[in-house]
């Protein structure tokens, strides 16, 4: 039974992939995110990139998967908390028709944070910690269309984990099939 769905879903995925590829689009960009609340007292500004795949199920709304790699630097040299944080999010984009769009994601964020302590006779202490958790993330965003391709402007509040949050700033390429 495992291997008939198998089956099915890559002649359903070649299927969709044939016929459809004018509804396909791939983005590649960069990101500037703003820690927020408990998070911002522990970490300054992050960065980062990532690559969103987009499907049109109608020409107003579009599904997508994501995924990207975000870095923030400590906030201090006492206690310094560094953490990077991969976001991979399934969700929806519906546009307004004139190139404005909102979005919605979910998915799983995959962190890593490494705390650094400094102490006077000591020296420094070094813990290290990594896991996963829930998040989601809501926007909105504008395309510039460069022909078959677009500019894509986006502002969102992206939740890492119970009380990670930040707002994230997106500047992408988008390609189109």
């Amino acid at each position: 039974m495992k291997k008939l769905f198998s089956v099915l879903f890559v002649v359903l995925f070649a299927f969709t992939f044939a016929n459809a590829q004018s509804k396909m689009a791939v983005s590649v960009g960069g990101n500037l995110a703003f820690p927020m609340g408990s998070f911002g007292d522990v970490a300054n500004m992050g960065f980062g990139g990532g690559a969103k795949f987009e499907y049109a199920l109608q020409s107003n709304l579009h599904l997508t998967a994501s995924v990207q790699y975000l870095m923030f630097a400590k906030k201090d040299d006492i206690v310094g908390v560094e953490w990077s944080i991969i976001p991979v999010l399934a969700g929806a984009k519906y546009y307004f028709g004139n190139n404005f769009y909102t979005m919605a994601e979910v998915g799983m964020n995959f962190w890593n944070t490494k705390a650094t302590i400094t102490f006077p006779i000591i020296g420094k202490i070094t813990v290290e910690e990594s896991g996963s958790d829930f998040g989601f993330a809501g926007g909105a965003g504008y395309e510039l269309p460069m022909g078959k391709n677009s500019l894509d402007l986006s502002v969102k509040f992206q939740s890492y984990a119970s009380e990670t949050t930040a707002i994230n700033l997106g500047v992408a390429y988008k390609f189109g099939f």
